[in-house]
């Protein structure tokens, strides 16, 4: 039975995850505001959440099936994912001063974010020693590990610090990078592996690959718009 569910999950989770490659760029590339924006990012959100909602099922189901590494990292780019994705529609939602509720989600989303991170990173640094997948659990850990600095941020601070635009840009990119993360991290490992033959040792390179390229084109995004 687990298997069957597994299955459809991954029916679901992989067209919807293509979809949401292709549609990334739509959004990010045309005019802020302008209605294709609106509406394509409109569609961006939603299948990023279907793959979302269908990779933490997909890990829970991997748990239950004795894969605990892809439960891991499955997991993991769900809840880094999930995050950024939620506030880049939220908090456009905002008024000058943000909502009781938004602010609690934040608080929870950046707990679980810091946590999870730190995990990663502790179980790459100690128990596996930066060796083999060690590494890449070293890098990606690091990534949520920052998000402890905001725990216990008080709103006003935060309102002054998270600009809706620049969070919005922010947000939309940071759940791009993980999309293309997690595309490379496991479908596409077999297609680097299998058609293109790089050596294992390789692999690090297009799962890395993807934030790196992010940050910069976030930093451009960031400046053109004129926020910091």
């Amino acid at each position: 039975m687990i298997e069957l569910i597994h299955k459809i999950l991954l029916w679901i989770h992989i067209p919807f995850g293509t979809l949401s490659l292709i549609l990334f760029w739509i959004p990010v590339g045309t005019k802020k505001g302008s209605p294709i924006h609106r509406k394509v990012g409109w569609y961006y959100y939603i299948t990023m959440w279907v793959v979302v909602i269908t990779a933490a099922l997909l890990s829970v189901s991997n748990v239950i099936r004795g894969r605990y590494m892809s439960a891991m990292y499955l997991g993991y780019l769900a809840i880094i994912t999930a995050y950024p994705l939620w506030y880049s529609y939220e908090i456009l939602r905002q008024k000058t001063v943000w909502s009781d509720l938004y602010f609690t989600i934040r608080k929870i989303f950046v707990s679980i974010v810091f946590l999870s991170g730190l995990c990663m990173f502790l179980l790459g640094a100690i128990k596996f020693q930066f060796q083999g997948m060690g590494t890449m659990m070293v890098f990606f850990g690091l990534l949520g590990v920052p998000a402890g600095r905001d725990i216990f941020m008080t709103r006003t601070k935060a309102m002054d610090k998270e600009g809706k635009l620049k969070m919005h840009i922010q947000g939309t990119i940071i759940s791009g990078i993980a999309a293309y993360t997690a595309f490379f991290a496991f479908g596409g490992s077999r297609i680097m592996m299998n058609v293109l033959h790089l050596h294992h040792q390789w692999m690090m390179v297009p799962w890395i690959l993807p934030t790196l390229l992010g940050v910069i084109y976030m930093r451009y995004m960031k400046r053109k718009y004129k926020v910091s």
